[in-house]
């Protein structure tokens, strides 16, 4: 009578087992990478899609080594049977993420509606052409039901003049205002305080970011840069993104 209970015991201590040395090699993982990469900001370790290979997250980067820990690759990963990208469904997720982590350092304009049919998190530069010409747009966007949550990508970098007007716009006592002033060319007032500009351009970076401004949806997906409004709008209410 007691066989079935130590075939359970048995049983339950190799999976305890087995996720400890999983576990084991996943730090060894993190380890080895670390020691090529020490400024490699590693978040996640896991059994990547291909067995023998391990799924390595760098904020919203995927990278994947080998089992052994020799060999790292960056590249996507496709399912053929399914014809899914399973490394961009990965990203999605890493981003959703992130902008959740930003969600109350954003600078908002709402779906004027009533409750907004999408969200876009847009990466902004405040002297990026194409930036402005999206921003002039971003009416036309919120009477769609569209709202758009701006963070900062100052595309010159940190301790840059434009880096130093996005800190203005965001440390200014109407943001939104500031930002559309700024956009228009408008002169600002140098402002310091504590701002998430260089978590944003770093967050940028981190998912990819290299150019402004850089459209995400909601669910992670990266639309492209600068897209006319009627265009957008139709792509996300036909659901083709």
């Amino acid at each position: 009578m007691r066989k079935p209970y130590l075939a359970a015991f048995f049983g339950l201590l190799a999976v305890t087992m087995s996720v400890s040395a999983d576990t084991h090699l996943q730090a060894d993982l993190a380890a080895k990478l670390k020691a090529v990469m020490p400024d490699a900001k590693i978040t996640s370790v896991k059994p990547g899609p291909i067995p023998g290979l391990y799924e390595v997250m760098l904020g919203a980067t995927v990278l994947y080594m080998t089992q052994d820990g020799r060999f790292a690759v960056r590249g996507d990963i496709f399912d053929l049977r399914n014809k899914t990208n399973l490394t961009d469904v990965t990203r999605a997720v890493a981003r959703v993420s992130a902008f959740a982590g930003q969600r109350s350092n954003v600078i908002e304009f709402a779906a004027t509606n009533g409750k907004p049919q999408h969200t876009l998190y847009v990466f902004t530069d405040i002297d990026c052409g194409y930036c402005r010409k999206f921003h002039q747009q971003v009416t036309e966007l919120n009477a769609a039901g569209i709202s758009v949550r701006y963070l900062s990508f100052p595309r010159t970098g940190l301790n840059t003049e434009s880096y130093r007007k996005a800190v203005s716009v965001w440390c200014s006592a109407d943001p939104k205002a500031a930002l559309t002033a700024a956009k228009a060319g408008q002169p600002l007032v140098n402002k310091t305080c504590d701002n998430p500009v260089a978590a944003q351009y770093e967050l940028g970076q981190s998912i990819g970011v290299h150019g402004t401004p850089a459209v995400f949806s909601e669910d992670g997906e990266e639309l492209g840069g600068y897209i006319p409004a009627p265009e957008l709008i139709k792509m996300l209410k036909s659901g083709n993104i």
